[in-house]
């Protein structure tokens, strides 16, 4: 078992053990929730929920969810969203109950000043007159109402439009990640079932799992948390770098991932390359102290999804080829290959920096 996994195992039995001593549910939301307080990937998270106390409360556990974790709380936002609309059709009805009365009324003295016309062979100036003043008179009410109707209207059609929105920013926060700004987890997993959607015609394509080098070491040199801000810091660099707009996820902790659409290895390895030397471009910083802590590298695992014929086994071999870029001293990226050379003991072909 490689360290990531001993990791990742170390978190998981913290958390079980955790959820019993605090004799917290054993929901998944709730197994979540701690997995991102203990993880350190959401230090805002972690702080809010140690400020919770020593009892935790279902309730406050899914008030704290509902604003790190939404997607668990769909419900909220669905009931929510339908008190809304059910607000916004209401007045909308009534809006057009309104103008239809407002119509009416209008109608009603034309009709009266045009059986007047219609009743007087020769009539008066006078009479005319007035006629004409209380028609100008109904004609400004009624312009005046269709403006005050087109007003409300309007502000109806702005509040559906921010409802529309929520709903959009709710779908589309499901699947980012708060601290980086990068896909989640959740997203990266939704990618790669996709590429063996049709088992027979697998997506070309390859995925590469990416562990930022000496990241314990480093991540102390600043004590507090810049372990967050260090993968803040690798963040913004790997949004800046990928300039071909592939998809990249912070999974957690100095973990992250790429997938790469592309049936050439040699394509996938020169942008796997890029994104690498682009988090080795900027100098990380201490926040507080403004002093260079140095500059961040990658330990990378490539793996090419003709090399497997399900999702499980393609997330094996990445995680074997990053092992490998780990043990060869890190700062490299490893594709891990069936294409094996003469006489090669082994997988996987290394691709070092220049």
């Amino acid at each position: 078992m490689n360290k990531q996994k001993t990791a990742a195992t170390s978190i998981g039995l913290r958390i079980a053990t955790t959820m019993y001593q605090m004799g917290i549910d054993g929901l998944p939301r709730n197994y979540e929730l701690l997995y991102e307080a203990y993880s350190g990937s959401n230090p805002e998270l972690t702080k809010e929920f140690l400020a919770i106390g020593k009892k935790k409360s279902q309730r406050a556990l899914d008030e704290l969810g509902k604003k790190f974790l939404p997607h668990h709380h769909e419900e909220t936002l669905v009931s929510k969203t339908n008190a809304r609309m059910q607000v916004q059709m209401t007045t909308f009805m009534n809006l057009l109950e309104q103008e239809k009365s407002s119509l009416s009324d209008y109608g009603t003295m034309i009709d009266e000043a045009s059986r007047g016309f219609a009743s007087q062979t020769e009539p008066d100036p006078a009479t005319l007159t007035r006629s004409v003043r209380k028609l100008n008179q109904a004609t400004e009410l009624q312009v005046s109402k269709s403006a005050a109707l087109v007003a409300v209207a309007a502000q109806q059609a702005a509040a559906l439009e921010d409802i529309g929105s929520d709903i959009a920013n709710f779908e589309k926060m499901k699947f980012v990640d708060p601290l980086t700004g990068l896909a989640n987890r959740r997203a990266f997993n939704r990618a790669v079932v996709r590429i063996y959607a049709t088992p027979a015609l697998p997506m070309m394509c390859g995925l590469a799992y990416a562990e930022i080098d000496d990241f314990k070491r480093l991540s102390e040199l600043g004590k507090s948390d810049i372990g967050s801000h260090f993968i803040q810091h690798v963040g913004k660099l790997l949004h800046a770098g990928n300039t071909t707009h592939e998809f990249v996820a912070h999974l957690d902790g100095n973990r992250f991932a790429f997938l790469i659409r592309s049936a050439q290895e040699s394509e996938i390895m020169r942008l796997v390359d890029g994104l690498r030397t682009a988090v080795a471009s900027k100098p990380l910083v201490h926040p507080q102290k403004l002093r260079v802590i140095g500059n961040a590298t990658l330990s990378i695992g490539v793996a090419m999804s003709t090399v497997a014929n399900d999702a499980g086994k393609l997330l094996a071999y990445a995680e074997k080829a990053m092992t490998a870029s780990i043990k060869g001293g890190g700062n490299r990226a490893t594709l891990y290959t069936n294409a094996v050379p003469a006489n090669a003991n082994k997988g996987w072909i290394i691709y070092q920096p220049e």
